[in-house]
């Protein structure tokens, strides 16, 4: 969504930066370990719910004051 013509909105650039960030490289490593274990068949009944959602409250503060300084 965007409020002026031609521009975009900067909240995905946000995410994938900070989701790359050092701030929550443990939580994607612990994530990714786990969707691994989940796509390989090694855990029988896990969802990884619990690193998703440890991770994405990791990207959402880092991106939070990015974001809303660049609302006018």
């Amino acid at each position: 969504m965007s409020d002026k013509a031609g521009s975009e909105d900067p909240k995905p650039q946000l995410e994938e930066e900070c989701g790359d960030s050092h701030h929550c490289h443990s939580f994607k490593e612990r994530l990714e370990a786990c969707s691994a274990r989940v796509e390989g068949g090694e855990s029988e009944g896990e969802t990884c719910v619990e690193e998703f959602f440890d991770f994405m409250e990791c990207v959402n503060h880092c991106v939070a004051p990015k974001l809303f300084s660049k609302l006018h």
